[in-house]
């Protein structure tokens, strides 16, 4: 009788653990959770700029996906008269778009009117950003980081001044407070800022 009774318990027993393992497994609790995936270099577009500071910046702005992959459109100047350079890169990781960098050639014009028309539809408000403190002209928020860098002298193209403007978009962000995730933004628009002034072979130089 007795050796009946333990069996009873012993079977309550295994599918209670199993009913609770699978309630685990489907709620994605550890250790049934989708693996964190690790953003290498491989991940990171050329527009991005110097690779180690551009990998630890997406790091520290990005949130966990199980993998992560990059798409990157550079268009070089085909020649000194060209203003066509532009660069579009676009981080994915688990079926979503997490992150947009895109860098466009235009002309020169006030600070404050490029911010209105090119960054603040990104910033989730005005009040949210804030000048850059070092590097080149430069605003950001937890959500946007962009430059507006001095490119082409006027003259050698014709419409005058033509500029750099670099806007890194952040569509979906990770666990890191929004001062954290802000100085990353800042840093990949530096390092994209920086790539293009090289590849858009600019002629004054970057602050």
């Amino acid at each position: 009788m007795n050796t009946r009774r333990n069996g009873y318990v012993i079977a309550a027993v295994a599918i209670a653990l199993a009913g609770a393992f699978g309630a685990l497994y489907l709620l994605k609790v550890p250790p049934f959770g989708d693996e964190t995936g690790k953003i290498e270099a491989s991940a990171v577009c050329d527009s991005l700029g110097q690779v180690a500071q551009s990998v630890g910046a997406l790091r520290s702005v990005l949130p966990e996906k199980s993998s992560y992959a990059s798409d990157d459109d550079v268009n070089l100047r085909v020649d000194e008269q060209d203003s066509s350079y532009s660069s579009d890169c676009f981080v994915s990781g688990g079926g979503d778009q997490l992150l947009s960098a895109r860098t466009q050639m235009i002309r020169d014009e006030p600070f404050q009117n490029w911010v209105d028309s090119e960054v603040a539809q990104y910033a989730e408000g005005h009040d949210r950003l804030a000048p850059f403190t070092t590097g080149p002209k430069g605003t950001a928020s937890p959500s946007v980081a962009a430059v507006f860098a001095p490119c082409t002298s006027p003259g050698k193209i014709p419409g005058g001044q033509y500029n750099l403007s670099v806007v890194v978009h952040l569509e979906k962000a990770g666990k890191a407070s929004d001062a954290e995730t802000q100085a990353g933004l800042v840093e990949l628009a530096k390092n994209a800022a920086k790539y293009a002034h090289t590849k858009a072979r600019c002629d004054i130089s970057l602050s």
